[in-house]
């Protein structure tokens, strides 16, 4: 025993970085109760402690969702003082749950109060207590905040304190403690099964700290959930949107990590700058009186942070930010991260229970400041909810006579955020656009919820100073539909819409010829997927023509589905049900047709009509592709079209029979992994007729290694693109127009020639390396920001560029599964990449 411990002497001296522990079972790191409470503080005995529960000290582990989840089901289980309520499942069927924490006559009421809740809207005062939401850890790899979300819930529900009963009599503490279960289980193993019980304090270097691809800040499908609040893609985000509208809550708090290196951070932030020019002052006002409790209760403990810096409160994606386009007060924390048990930094050593401390102090200083701000917090909402009578000459058109399903998607999405739609009563045109009766919808500024219609539908684009933009500039989520929409001041406001709209097939008979589709709506590439499935041949048109149906002349864009019913793999009564099925599901019209002589055009037997052949698609990931985009891709794919993608890592790639693929999916990232071998491979796959689709800063890769002779490399026609300060990713996210052609197979479905995109650099594809497809306006800048002096760079340049059978996106037309107009480009790309061929504007 004596030379074991001369062994462990020697080797902590050699190894600075190695902490050693002899705890039972090798449990290492923890603190008991007292560190995270006042001794001061008395618990009811009948309620576990996380300690007791669990099994190990808080902070010595991970504690993964499914046993957070547990702990919450017990503290349900013993005490009048909650109520567990499961709001969803996430995409791996987890369930999504909030523990509501109130004094037993408030939690007996709690359907009530929901109810009386909808009187906020009407800039009513409730007789409701305090509603809270506290929200912990919406990135996966940031347990801090969830960790935080047991001790929380423990303090609120056993502390026998005078202050916590009042606290609790006043006020409705909902906990959300894992707002990305997925992502946080993900996490939680990597972490748990690489910690080492001789502990390695590395400064982030081992393997513990240094999680593997995809990592645990997205999702299911690696989506950051925190910029899903107003795009409500996914079941977390669309549970909890709803949630939240119910309840409509006074605060909102989001507990988030940053890195190692850095303190604690509460709100306000710089305020110039970074608060919106929606939202009333008084939230801002009460951001730096909270920050009084934050920090008191930080100063106690001993603990280090900073205010009035960074940070993007401008967003309304934000878990932090959305409240405050809520009539509620967001506050956003952040914690040094541990990234793991423990490590050191530029602070010292810093451990997780020190991050979980920090994190359920700013909770317990959150709800003592909410019931100090009582009064001011209704007053907020009820200003909030005001409707102001300066905008009711303010409203907002949107339409789209083809595409149904992108309208009714971008509509319900409003009616989810409970904001007032109207339908249009009258034909209008405007700026050369004409919005029809029954296929647009007004929505007016002058509504309870003003501020999250004006920032949905923001065009402002003359920030002046970069610095202070923080994340993003470019905040409308309208142009990120594609649809047409302008402002309008006296519209033929009809009926307001009550339900979500749903799109309805019109009812066809069989035909023994031949089908149509017209392929405008945009659902009809799911069913074009659906039915290349089941092998049947399909062509589209690449010509315009016009058919003679009961009587009426009906025309036919190019890009029209023509599915003949002779020589298929099914039988006419096979092929019939399968497309009434698939009509029905997709909610498109199939139109039977029993001739093929048209009345003007081209006629079905023209070789006009090209056929399309099923694409087998691979999609690399791993290694440096980014797996924000890389999920995008796999989301639209499995989700949306319901159609299959292999995923292959990168590295492996000189392994892949590729002759089992005719579509191969580069997001972006690096691709340093692909070496000469690798490249060459490539190219002749694309040479033997294999279609290559790559996005953002993946087409930047490809545009140098395969589209370049490698003498001409050096010779840049693009000028230097100017520095761009702001934003990770060079610029803030902004939104800029393009110029597609409609004759391209690329463009099928679309029907207006602007498309906007979302850019996050300044990176373009040179128009002289291959077929330009879409183009940039002279001034481009639609919503955001864009240096001036980066005009040059869209001089000539090309937004989407196809060449040698690439077909290359400079932006990523896939943002965050919102993109709708952008998102048809990119399947298009799919579905049509062998018919690409040189096209004239």
């Amino acid at each position: 025993m004596k030379q074991l411990k001369k062994i462990l002497v020697l080797t902590a001296i050699l190894c600075p970085f190695v902490a050693f522990s002899q705890e039972k079972g090798g449990v290492i790191g923890g603190e008991k109760l007292d560190y995270f409470f006042d001794s001061s503080v008395k618990f009811d005995e009948k309620i576990p402690s996380p300690e007791q529960f669990l099994g190990y000290p808080t902070g010595s582990k991970i504690t993964e969702h499914h046993r957070i989840n547990a702990y919450f089901e017990k503290l349900a289980s013993l005490s009048d003082r909650t109520r567990l309520i499961e709001i969803g499942r996430t995409h791996e069927d987890r369930p999504l749950l909030v523990l509501a924490v109130s004094s037993p006559e408030n939690i007996a009421k709690l359907d009530d109060y929901r109810r009386e809740r909808n009187k906020v809207r009407k800039a009513e005062t409730p007789e409701t207590p305090l509603i809270l939401f506290l929200g912990y850890s919406v990135h996966g790899n940031e347990p801090s905040g969830a960790e935080a979300s047991l001790l929380s819930a423990y303090y609120l529900v056993a502390a026998q304190t005078g202050q916590v009963k009042q606290q609790l009599s006043g006020g409705i503490f909902f906990i959300d403690p894992v707002r990305n279960p997925d992502g946080q289980e993900r996490f939680a193993e990597w972490v748990n099964s690489n910690r080492s019980i001789r502990y390695i304090n590395d400064s982030g270097l081992d393997r513990e700290h240094t999680e593997g691809w995809p990592r645990g800040r997205g999702n299911h499908y690696w989506f950051d959930l925190n910029r899903d609040w107003v795009n409500i893609v996914h079941p977390e985000s669309q549970s909890r949107v709803a949630f939240y509208q119910d309840w409509l809550p006074h605060v909102q708090v989001d507990h988030h990590e940053m890195g190692a290196n850095s303190s604690f951070f509460f709100e306000p932030t710089d305020p110039d700058g970074n608060e919106s020019r929606f939202v009333p002052k008084a939230t801002y006002r009460l951001n730096a009186e909270f920050a009084n409790y934050y920090a008191r209760a930080l100063d106690r403990i001993g603990s280090f942070y900073y205010t009035k810096e960074g940070y993007d409160n401008k967003n309304p994606t934000f878990g932090s930010t959305y409240p405050d386009y809520n009539g509620g007060a967001g506050i956003l924390f952040e914690q040094g991260s541990s990234r793991g048990i423990r490590q050191e930094s530029e602070n010292g050593l810093l451990t997780f229970a020190h991050t979980v401390r920090n994190q359920l102090v700013a909770s317990i200083a959150t709800v003592e400041a909410a019931t100090a701000s009582r009064k001011a917090l209704f007053d907020l909402q009820k200003e909030f909810f005001t409707v102001n009578p300066k905008n009711s000459g303010k409203n907002y058109i949107i339409g789209d006579a083809y595409d149904r399903s992108r309208l009714n998607r971008f509509i319900n999405r409003l009616l989810d955020h409970r904001l007032e739609v109207y339908e249009n009563n009258s034909d209008v045109t405007i700026d050369s656009v004409k919005y029809e009766k029954g296929k647009s919808y007004i929505i007016p500024v002058a509504q309870p919820n003003s501020a999250l219609v004006q920032i949905i539908f923001d065009d402002k684009k003359d920030y002046n100073d970069v610095s202070k933009l923080g994340y993003g500039a470019g905040f409308s989520v309208a142009y990120s539909s594609g649809l047409a929409c302008a402002q309008i001041a006296n519209p033929a406001k009809g009926t307001r819409l009550e339900e979500k709209l749903k799109n309805r097939a019109a009812p066809f008979t069989k035909s023994d010829y031949a089908y149509l589709i017209d392929f405008r709506d945009s659902r009809t590439q799911a069913a074009l997927f659906r039915i290349l499935e089941k092998d049947v041949i399909v062509k589209t048109a690449s010509r315009a023509f016009s058919i003679n149906y009961s009587g009426q002349t009906v025309d036919f864009p190019v890009g029209t589905l023509l599915i003949p019913v002779g020589n298929q793999p099914l039988s006419s009564g096979e092929l019939f049900t399968l497309l009434k099925s698939v009509g029905e599901t997709e909610g498109i019209n199939v139109l039977p047709v029993a001739t093929g002589y048209n009345v003007k055009g081209v006629d079905l037997g023209s070789s006009a009509f090209r056929r399309i052949h099923k694409p087998t698609a691979l999609l690399l990931t791993g290694g440096g592709v980014s797996s924000t985009e890389a999920g995008e891709i796999w989301h639209l794919f499995d989700q949306k079209l319901a159609y299959p993608i292999v995923r292959v890592e990168v590295e492996s790639f000189n392994r892949i029979p590729l002759y089992n693929f005719n579509r191969i999916i580069l997001a972006g990232g690096s691709y340093s992994e692909l070496n000469a071998q690798a490249i060459e491979k490539l190219k002749q796959w694309t040479n033997n007729g294999g279609v290559l689709v790559t996005i953002n800063s993946a087409s930047q890769w490809a545009s140098r290694n395969l589209l370049e002779p490698r003498a001409a490399r050096r010779n840049d026609s693009i000028p230097p693109q100017p520095a761009a300060p702001a934003g990770r990713h060079g610029l803030p996210t902004s939104v800029i127009e393009t110029r597609i052609n409609l004759n391209s197979p690329l463009a099928y479905g679309l029907t207006r020639e602007s498309l906007p995109v979302n850019k996050e650099n300044l990176s373009v594809l040179k128009g002289n390396q291959g077929n330009t497809v879409a183009t940039y306006p002279d001034s481009p800048l639609l919503n955001g920001y864009l240096p001036k002096e980066s005009e040059p760079v869209f001089k000539n340049s090309a937004s989407i560029l196809t060449a040698n059978n690439v077909i290359l996106f400079a932006e990523d037309p896939v943002f965050r599964g919102v993109w709708d107009a952008s998102e048809r480009t990119f399947v298009n790309a799919v579905l049509f990449g062998d018919l690409i061929r040189p096209v004239f504007w």
